[in-house]
């Protein structure tokens, strides 16, 4: 049995991730939230719901005790402290596996001219998402960093990948190949260890995303 909790377990990527980690079962699921009752109806019985804030080293550390995997799905203006409260967590707890959800654009490597109109609309997060980045990949954690872009509702999982270092493919990423991604590493813990990655769909290169053109 593989213990798995996820940090931010609200977000719409976050529920991409549950449903299909429900369904391996070898998985026992802990689901780190502030209000567990917005997953009232996603929630199952054999799913664990713990009710804290990612500020707080010690509700963190007391969630992730026992557990295999470590993933975060958090957000927000102050994503670099809360990945270092889960990372300081995770380490006094004694999880080896980490897996954070980041951004695209932290190093700069959209291609011209998408990172010009990301970098008009979602700059000011760069640094501090590079700063996220910077924690996980400076700890002790066996970590995979996915660098998602502009995410749809599409249905599609089929991804392309980029590593760090490499110019950018693709404008968009749907929350549905997070999910199906993130369950393919829990159920090869030892997959893309290590690895920062671009992650999109193929066939959507462009200067924006379609929504936006």
């Amino acid at each position: 049995m593989k213990n798995v909790v996820i940090i931010g377990a609200n977000g719409r990527s976050a529920r991409e991730i549950i449903s299909r980690l429900a369904q391996q079962k070898d998985v026992a699921l802990t689901l780190f939230l502030r209000r567990p009752h917005r997953l009232d109806g996603i929630a199952t019985d054999t799913m664990t719901l713990v009710e804290g804030d990612a500020h707080d080293r010690d509700a963190l550390r007391t969630a992730m005790i026992d557990q295999d995997i470590v993933i975060v799905a958090l957000g927000g203006e102050d994503l670099d402290t809360t990945t270092a409260a889960v990372v300081d967590a995770a380490e006094e707890a004694g999880v080896r596996r980490i897996v954070t959800i980041n951004a695209g654009g932290i190093y700069d490597e959209l291609p011209e001219p998408f990172n010009t109109w990301d970098y008009q609309r979602a700059g000011a997060t760069r640094p501090r998402n590079r700063k996220s980045a910077d924690v996980v990949e400076q700890s002790s954690l066996a970590h995979t960093i996915l660098r998602p872009v502009w995410l749809t509702d599409e249905t599609v999982t089929d991804v392309e990948l980029t590593r760090k270092g490499e110019i950018y493919k693709g404008t968009e990423t749907s929350r549905a190949s997070l999910g199906k991604f993130i369950a393919d590493i829990v159920t090869d813990p030892n997959s893309y260890v290590g690895e920062n990655l671009g992650i999109t769909q193929p066939g959507t290169d462009g200067d924006r995303p379609t929504a936006y053109r």
